[in-house]
């Protein structure tokens, strides 16, 4: 379970483009340029690790078991519902791989301000500021 919780920790922050913890795969910190490839990997190994039942599907009891291992914290379980629904592509009730990798991938390009296909500090430190929920309970 603490594996789970510390894989799927920089998904609760942001998405898997602007991850910022130092101890992360490659990109991981904030304070490094992030590749699109890293950003994939990224979404890859949270959404593995999300995938508690291993069916290759994120659905909506694995989000919830994740939030109730987070405490029911109202801001993560918040946050965490909002990326599984824009990440729900097809709006079935489950997020495929296929489905993280795009949604990652639409983030990383959002991000990318100046389209040279890597994150800066500073695009990954906007992304996130532009990310924030404007009401700190969600």
């Amino acid at each position: 379970m603490n594996r789970l919780l510390i894989a799927a920790l920089p998904l609760l922050i942001a998405f898997p483009a602007f991850a910022q913890d130092a101890g992360d795969p490659p990109g991981g910190s904030r304070n490094t340029p992030q590749s699109r490839e890293e950003a994939e990997q990224r979404a890859q190994m949270v959404f593995e690790q999300l995938d508690a039942n291993h069916d290759g599907f994120v659905t909506q009891d694995e989000v919830d078991a994740f939030s109730k291992l987070m405490g029911d914290n109202p801001r993560i379980a918040g946050r965490v519902t909002r990326m599984f629904t824009e990440a729900d592509a097809n709006h079935d009730g489950k997020v495929s791989a296929a489905e993280a990798k795009a949604r990652a991938d639409a983030a990383f390009d959002t991000a990318d301000a100046n389209h040279d296909g890597t994150l800066s500090p500073e695009e990954r430190q906007a992304a996130r500021a532009k990310s924030a929920p404007q009401n700190p309970q969600q």
